[in-house]
């Protein structure tokens, strides 16, 4: 018996670009995904509205998690 590793959903591998986002001001995390244009993810925090903007440039990093203060 062969064992092969499970593949992918098609929904998993088709899902949105996002950060994720944790809000010192409510203490609460949130996901924030790419603008229409993609070239920013933009969000706010769901209990307070503060508005976060990460642009996307050239360079990027790696990183997918962020704090807001």
């Amino acid at each position: 018996m062969s064992y092969s590793a499970p593949q992918p959903r098609r929904q998993e591998m088709k899902q949105k670009k996002f950060l994720g986002v944790h809000f010192q001001c409510c203490k609460i995390y949130q996901r924030i995904y790419r603008n229409p244009d993609g070239t920013a993810y933009d969000g706010c925090c769901p209990r307070c509205g503060k508005r976060v903007h990460f642009p996307i440039g050239e360079d990027g990093i790696e990183n997918r998690f962020f704090e807001a203060y």
